[in-house]
């Protein structure tokens, strides 16, 4: 492997990384009770409560690309990398929707008029750069389906230069969701 393709795989095991500790934080989290069944079992070799064993399942299919990427064949490259992305993909999307659930979880309290008013148009600002965020990886994740098409080294360099772009959109749509959650919550005061 070329050193631009090692510098993009080490990006994506940073990401990963990332999401170990959130997935650790939020399995610290969890209530006793019923276990959770994270993912479809096409997607994930594991089957676990714990949110932070999903992640160490890309990890590892991350460290095979890394490891192995000289004796695999290019199709071999593409089906780890597409697996890889969509588990990050559901990685990503399980993280929101854990965020979105512990939204929903607080009690609302009235605020005064004018602070609403002034939140509320932060609260437009964020959202219209949401959108603008998703519609950017929309069109990444178009790029990335269209990539892994081609069956060439460049078309995987390509796909991994896409896969850290992903990764740095979904991490600034998840720090928009965030303040959006603050904000919110806030207003629920």
């Amino acid at each position: 492997m070329n050193s631009f393709t090692s510098e993009q795989l080490r990006h994506l095991q940073a990401q990963l990384q990332q999401l170990l500790s959130w997935a650790q934080q939020l399995d610290r989290q969890r209530k006793p009770g019923k276990p959770v069944h994270w993912f479809d079992s096409a997607l994930f070799s594991c089957h676990s409560p714990d949110l932070a064993d999903y992640v160490q399942d890309s990890v590892r299919n991350l460290n095979r690309l890394q490891q192995q990427a000289d004796h695999l064949s290019t199709t071999a490259k593409q089906r780890i990398t597409e697996r890889l992305n969509e588990q990050i993909s559901a990685l990503t999307q399980a993280f929101r929707l854990n965020q979105v659930r512990q939204q929903h979880q607080h009690v609302a309290a009235p605020r005064s008029k004018a602070a609403v008013q002034q939140l509320a148009v932060t609260g437009q600002q964020l959202y219209q750069q949401l959108s603008e965020y998703q519609q950017y990886e929309s069109r990444l994740l178009d790029m990335v389906r269209q990539a892994e098409r081609e069956s060439d080294a460049e078309a995987t360099n390509r796909t991994l230069t896409l896969h850290g772009r992903l990764g740095r959109c979904r991490k600034a749509i998840y720090e928009v969701e965030l303040a959006i959650q603050k904000l919110e919550s806030g207003k629920n005061r």
